[in-house]
């Protein structure tokens, strides 16, 4: 009866990956509508986002001239740019070294965490931040100078 039982088993186990798979159907657009990409960059940096409950998205476009600095300051949720045109450079509390980052360059900086981003370039920088932060809190909150020289 073992016997039986196994080759039933291996037999129905043969049917069904010899069965092709369900097939999902797609849903196409309909009606008028379009996307526009606003910024697509690559990031070393792993991401992670987590909110301990309702959160709200920020989207913001950032115009800098050359010499502009955003000045320090932090948020209270993360902060996830792209680069889409010029280069900044990014210091923060936890590595006190520009980094500049250019065109198609992503940036994840994580809540809480000090600082400035300048256009130390002679062109202008164009940069698209998003921010998730909890319900009703400010996009920014000035901090102190964290790499004074």
């Amino acid at each position: 009866m073992t016997v039986r039982v196994l080759t039933v088993a291996l037999i129905l186990l043969v049917l069904c990956a010899a069965m092709p798979a369900a097939t999902a159907v797609a849903t196409p657009p309909d009606g008028d509508a379009a996307r526009t990409d606003l910024a697509k960059g690559t990031t070393e940096t792993p991401i992670s986002i987590t909110t301990d409950g309702p959160a709200t998205v920020v989207v913001q476009s950032l115009v800098m001239q050359p010499g502009a600095s955003s000045g320090w300051h932090s948020h209270a949720g993360t902060e996830l740019s792209v680069i889409t045109s010029g280069s900044v450079s990014l210091q923060t509390a936890t590595a006190c070294t520009p980094v500049t980052y250019g065109a198609g360059q992503a940036v994840f900086i994580p809540a809480g965490v000090p600082h400035q981003v300048v256009n130390t370039s002679g062109a202008e920088a164009q940069v698209v931040l998003t921010y998730t932060l909890a319900v009703d809190a400010p996009v920014r909150a000035d901090a102190p100078d964290a790499c004074p020289t």
